[in-house]
């Protein structure tokens, strides 16, 4: 009798054990598709209805001049996945229909895609806190350069998931759009900011541009602060100021112009006449198109232009106060 006793005992504890590596196996494998989401989870792992994320730009269709976007967070941000949900793919091509219609439906710009027909954005998380001080010309930009994000074919586009004063920056290397900004509180402002700066993107506006003012223009135009209103204006697209460089012929409009100028080694080259090449040398004099023969080029003024191409080379990380490790 108590022969039976035991070993019913131990049938029940060995089939006890068996639940309990049947319930544990379940509990594992839903884990492996439905545990948690974190950073590195989502990153791998995410299907349906959000995207694979990426964090290095991925092989290029071509080797023409195109946009490259980024969707970045400071050391502490919260992951509100752009890159992957569509929300940031969707906007920005929204974005490129109305800088078709603006255009008077003639061009747009060159985005950055993946050979799977989706953009081309990459996912950054900086490894210091961000700062209110500025962006452009500081860590941040100096912080993805080190990671390569170089290409002098390429303008680099940032969606930053962080608060900050303005609505955007941007030089003629890479540019942000700040997502948690009061002037960012919807789709048209992100839009719209995100237009304004990508102008700045193309060297707009000249200072031989009609009507500039500080890097912006005095008449009605998206690059207007003081009267800003939703056309590209004359002075920018399609203009008759001879010698000075017209939007429709930026390398970054498609389709391209018959006489293309790249703003890149045009700004850095009046940055470095105007004293702010980072203590380096750009060296694009020669690279300066002949047909910019605008007087208001023969004389610039003492910083002027500034220009953030090569600052991972030229300058140091103790420069750059106001970002907390």
């Amino acid at each position: 009798m108590k022969l039976k006793i035991k070993v019913k005992s131990i049938f029940q504890f060995a089939l006890s054990l068996l639940l309990i590596s049947i319930v544990t196996l379940k509990t594992n494998a839903n884990c492996v598709f439905n545990c948690p989401k974190t950073e590195s989870v989502s990153s791998d792992l995410t299907q349906g209805e959000k995207g694979k994320r990426y964090f290095e730009d991925q092989p290029d269709l071509n080797d023409d001049y195109q946009i490259h976007f980024i969707y970045m967070l400071d050391k502490d941000g919260k992951d509100n996945e752009w890159d992957i949900n569509g929300k940031m793919q969707r906007e920005l091509e929204e974005l490129n229909e109305e800088m078709f219609r603006l255009t008077g439906n003639k061009q747009k710009y060159k985005f950055d895609y993946r050979e799977d027909g989706y953009l081309d954005i990459t996912f950054i998380r900086l490894d210091r806190k961000g700062s209110s001080q500025g962006w452009n010309n500081s860590y941040a930009d100096y912080f993805i350069q080190k990671l390569g994000f170089n290409n002098p074919k390429k303008l680099y586009y940032i969606w930053a998931d962080v608060v900050h004063s303005n609505g955007g920056q941007m030089g003629v290397h890479s540019g942000y759009t700040f997502l948690k900004s009061r002037h960012n509180d919807g789709k048209k402002r992100r839009i719209r900011i995100t237009l304004h700066e990508l102008l700045h993107g193309q060297g707009f506006a000249w200072e031989c541009t009609d009507g500039n003012q500080n890097g912006h223009v005095f008449g009605p135009s998206i690059l207007s602060n003081g009267n800003p209103t939703n056309i590209l204006g004359s002075m920018i697209y399609n203009h008759s100021n001879k010698g000075c460089p017209d939007l429709k012929d930026s390398v970054y409009l498609t389709p391209t112009s018959n006489k293309p100028f790249d703003p890149l080694p045009m700004v850095c080259h009046l940055a470095e006449r105007s004293g702010r090449a980072h203590g380096g040398s750009y060296d694009f004099g020669n690279l300066w198109p002949a047909k910019y023969n605008h007087n208001k080029f023969e004389k610039i003024k003492k910083g002027s232009y500034w220009c953030t191409y090569k600052l991972s080379e030229f300058a140091n990380e103790k420069y750059f106060r106001g970002w907390n490790k």
